[in-house]
């Protein structure tokens, strides 16, 4: 089927994307008019029925299964295709619900999701919980109809233009780290809600902090059962990694092409060894994410793969920038010529920290392995 999906899907791309929607990563970007172009791509991908590739048709998904998968990945990415605004909401929180959430769950949040009608931002790192995602301290206590919740998190993509936000919360602070967390669904637009930007370093307040004061969450708004939110949380976060970065792990094989002709000859000449390093690591990359996306095709865990991929794909989108940045010189950055992709090479900086830090990441390989973990 991959050849008839490919051409259908070219067309779909070559009738909805306009030219100025596509490579982004080419102009210094204004996030807020950024975060309009995707949302409206969202929705046009809901409408022709290409939003969701993994979730199954059941689900309102495409539902692709094998090589299918990674067509449709590579030809985004080759049509440098934006990602939409609620990627990590239906690459992450749709197939919760699907594999987890109830029928009513399924009916009211998926549909909306995916038209981009409600947008959603991701609660789960906290201040003194990032990589230690157990030792969270919001809290969601029991109430009439539901939960009241308080506490904070802190770098929430999106939460600025988010409708809601599906977030881990602790709702038994007697039992262990683990045992304790529940994964709820809240409402952004209510009384104890507060969202304050964080500007970084590249200029942009994509980056929220989320303040939560006695917030309340309804009864069929907790996913799972009380208590069950760890195991969720490392489903979803598998997806994540599995899904969401094994897309842009191929998105990277294009800047890679579009490295050299930035360059030009003179440009790679200068960084001629460190480009061919990267040149085989951006490979070695697209094969771990092409391995990953299949399994996860056929709704197999990709296990330790998927750690494999985020580690592989974070650290080698670094050195490809690190290299483009050395082969053009200071002045192409100093003189403001190079567009996005200074502001490419600053975000990325952030790669190896979210969707689990490197260290985390190699712990978790470390253990698959039988070794010890890192002592730091």
């Amino acid at each position: 089927m991959s050849s008839a999906l490919r051409l259908a899907l070219r067309q779909f791309l070559a009738e909805n994307l306009p030219s100025q929607w596509r490579d982004t990563r080419s102009v210094a970007p204004d996030y807020h008019s950024l975060a309009l172009v995707r949302r409206e791509w969202g929705r046009r991908l809901f409408s022709g029925g290409w939003a969701a590739p993994v979730l199954s048709q059941a689900a309102g998904g495409l539902g692709l299964t094998g090589d299918d998968l990674v067509t449709y990945f590579e030809e985004m990415a080759a049509a440098g295709a934006p990602e939409v605004l609620n990627s990590n909401a239906i690459g992450i929180l749709a197939p919760v619900l699907a594999a987890y959430g109830t029928a009513d769950q399924r009916r009211r949040i998926i549909p909306a999701m995916l038209a981009h009608d409600v947008l959603w931002c991701q609660g789960f790192s906290e201040p003194d919980a990032g990589s230690d995602l157990a030792g969270l301290r919001t809290r969601a206590t029991p109430a009439e109809g539901g939960w009241r919740v308080s506490g904070q998190k802190v770098w929430t993509s999106n939460a600025l233009h988010a409708d809601y936000c599906y977030l881990l919360a602790r709702t038994d602070p007697a039992a262990s780290a683990h045992a304790g967390l529940s994964l709820i669904m809240l409402d952004m637009h209510q009384p104890g809600v507060e969202v304050r930007p964080l500007q970084n370093m590249a200029g942009t307040d994509e980056f929220c902090e989320v303040f939560l004061d006695a917030a309340t969450v309804r009864s069929q708004d907790l996913i799972g059962a009380p208590g069950d939110g760890w195991r969720l949380a490392s489903f979803a976060l598998e997806q994540e990694r599995a899904s969401m970065l094994g897309q842009r792990a191929l998105r990277m094989t294009r800047e890679l092409a579009d490295a050299y002709q930035l360059l030009g000859p003179d440009g790679a000449a200068r960084v001629e060894r460190e480009l061919g390093r990267v040149h085989a690591a951006v490979r070695a990359s697209e094969a771990a994410a092409r391995r990953t996306l299949t399994l996860i095709a056929s709704q197999r865990s990709p296990g330790v793969l998927a750690q494999v991929t985020k580690l592989q794909w974070s650290r080698t989108h670094q050195l490809l920038l690190d290299v483009i940045a050395d082969g053009a010189g200071p002045e192409f950055f100093a003189d403001g010529t190079s567009g996005g992709w200074a502001h490419t090479m600053l975000l990325s900086r952030a790669e190896t920290i979210y969707g689990g830090t490197s260290e985390i990441q190699r712990n978790l390989i470390a253990r698959s392995l039988g070794l010890p973990r890192s002592r730091r």
